[in-house]
């Protein structure tokens, strides 16, 4: 009895482990967006952006980088940018398709923008945890696209890291929560 569970554990690990190269819905997946992360670290993680909260300063931040098409912008302040990128392995956790969700709580701007007007409509700081796309890049689990956390989730610690994260990581937390 025991070796049909080994060997059936053993076919479906390998089973799943086929399906994974299939689907990359899961953090650390090959990007496709070779350029991901560069693009990601231009839209929200820059040396130059301003440390108050007027909206002038904004829009002529907004101005400089070109950005009147996004018009809801999150900056994380650069000497952040370890601690950011640290969500997509040890200090995230999974949280669904191939987002991860920060373990602590980040401080970062959001700016509102009408776009059609060229006009900053608010500028806020905010506290919370964050949701980040992670993919793979020269074998490194990076950020390229900020997800807003509309709903303040936090992480669910039962979940595990996403640097830890492989498909029988999964396929272990769904089997054998019924053994």
């Amino acid at each position: 009895m025991l070796s049909s569970v080994i060997i059936l554990n053993l076919v479906l690990h390998t089973c799943l482990s086929e399906l994974d190269m299939l689907h990359p819905s899961q953090p650390c997946t090959e990007a496709e967006n070779k350029n991901g992360y560069n693009t990601f670290l231009k839209r929200h993680v820059r040396k130059d952006i301003p440390t108050d909260l007027k909206e002038k300063n904004w829009k002529m931040f907004i101005n400089k980088i070109g950005t009147w098409n996004r018009p809801i912008q999150s900056f994380f302040s650069f000497s952040e940018k370890n601690n950011v990128t640290a969500v997509c392995s040890s200090g995230g956790k999974m949280y669904k398709d191939n987002l991860c969700i920060s373990k602590n709580t980040f401080s970062f701007i959001t700016v509102n923008i009408d776009s059609k007007k060229k006009k900053v409509k608010s500028v806020k700081r905010q506290k919370q945890h964050v949701i980040l796309a992670c993919d793979k890049f020269k074998n490194k689990c990076l950020p390229d696209h900020f997800q807003a956390n509309t709903k303040k989730d936090k992480p669910n610690n039962n979940k595990p890291d996403c640097s830890k994260l492989t498909i029988s990581s999964i396929y272990e937390e769904e089997v054998f929560s019924w053994l």
